[in-house]
């Protein structure tokens, strides 16, 4: 049986900790300018809450200067940004400059309006 010419064992990703990357051919979002691009497609985007739109990054769940949950949609999977003395990292890629961190600072930047922990709603961020 021949091997396929354009792929070798070296370019399969076989740590189970690191994101596929094959996914990331879907939508390039790897950088904060990434992370950055996919929030305001999640803007324009006619249903914000939908896993299986367009978008890039989708927010599920949002706590101003804790946390936010995202839907990476091309690893399909939901991956969390915590935020320390207001420096957010992403608990799945171990970076303080992904595109999930870069979707969570233009969240927070929208959503400095409310300090007090409480989890906001979509409608609530997008409208305000």
């Amino acid at each position: 049986m021949k091997k396929n010419p354009h792929s070798s064992s070296e370019d399969q990703n076989t740590d189970p900790n690191e994101p596929p990357d094959d996914n990331n051919q879907l939508h390039r979002c790897e950088t904060i300018e990434d992370g950055t691009e996919a929030f305001m497609q999640w803007m324009g985007s006619p249903d914000k809450k939908s896993l299986n739109s367009d978008n890039a990054l989708v927010l599920i769940k949002f706590v101003n200067d804790e946390h936010t949950v995202l839907y990476d949609t091309s690893l399909a999977k939901e991956v969390e940004v915590k935020l320390s003395s207001g420096i957010p990292f992403c608990n799945y890629c171990r970076s303080d400059d992904c595109a999930h961190v870069g979707f969570t600072i233009c969240v927070e930047q929208l959503g400095r309006h409310r300090r007090d922990g409480r989890e906001e709603t979509i409608e609530e961020i997008v409208d305000s």
